[in-house]
């Protein structure tokens, strides 16, 4: 079975850069130092697999495919704690470009693979992406009296500041509304 990957991205823009993409043809990173640690520093372009990609909603409004093409470098970006799905390449193919609804983000979310903390920022990225039931879903399964300090903190932690944070305020808001309630 090979692995799916995928790209999340305001249009053609990356929520990262300005660099425009070009759709179905070979995109070359400007900067690429994989053996840099430094994410700006690193260069080349990031994407997730299909089980880590709702952690990065809040990165755009629409998904891509990725093809990987012949001779590229793909590197796992190391993180210190825990493995968090972001890949880098120098070169990459964006394709079959989708919206991000509720319902997409509802089947990202029940594919989903992730730390148990990142569904935390993930929803607040679920809230500022506008989807209401994938949220509703997510606090139904995984948040209680017991975890919702370290909730409110990861979502504090990821929306403050954000430059991602041009989203749905009228959800965020709900979904804030919902997460209180649960701390009384």
């Amino acid at each position: 079975m090979s692995i799916k990957y995928l790209k999340v991205m305001f249009g053609t823009k990356s929520g990262a850069s300005d660099f425009e993409y070009k759709l179905n043809e070979v995109n070359i990173a400007d900067v690429w130092n994989p053996k840099e640690t430094e994410s700006d520093k690193m260069g080349g372009f990031n994407f997730s697999t299909e089980t880590k990609i709702i952690r990065w909603l809040v990165r755009g409004d629409t998904i891509y495919d990725i093809e990987i093409p012949e001779g590229t470098e793909v590197i796992d970006v190391p993180h210190p704690t825990t493995p968090h799905g972001v890949f880098r390449a120098n070169k990459i193919i964006i394709s079959n470009p989708r919206l991000i609804t509720d319902e997409f983000a509802m089947q990202l979310y029940k594919v989903s693979d992730i730390p148990e903390k990142s569904y935390y920022k993930a929803l607040a990225g679920l809230a500022i992406r506008g989807c209401i039931e994938t949220c509703k879903l997510l606090i139904k399964e995984r948040v209680n009296q017991d975890n919702i300090d370290l909730v409110l903190s990861e979502i504090n932690d990821f929306t403050t500041p954000n430059e991602y944070n041009h989203g749905n305020q009228k959800v965020f808001d709900e979904v804030m509304k919902m997460l209180k309630e649960i701390k009384k």
